[in-house]
């Protein structure tokens, strides 16, 4: 749910509101019950997901100690980068 933020024009008190996107935009300030507006706000950054797995979860078990084979299967190391570590 996104964070809003107001700003009252009569006290000047500045808040931030969590509502959905489809509810209506507050307009009267919880304070003295003044005009308040939705102030335009630089957002927040995304965060991506993913259902795979990373470079680093793959590299973490890669070692031919560990697991008996190299990251590319081989039971022996290969002499390529990551494997000639």
């Amino acid at each position: 749910m996104p964070t809003y933020e107001y700003e009252c024009s009569k006290c000047g008190l500045h808040f931030e509101k969590q509502q959905s996107i489809n509810d209506e935009p507050l307009s009267v300030c919880p304070e003295c019950q003044g005009d308040v507006k939705r102030q335009i706000s630089g957002g927040s950054g995304f965060i991506m997901k993913s259902t795979g797995t990373s470079r680093r979860d793959h590299m973490k078990g890669c070692s031919l100690e560990e697991t008996g084979t190299t990251c590319c299967g081989a039971k022996q190391r290969c002499g390529h980068s990551p494997c000639g570590d």
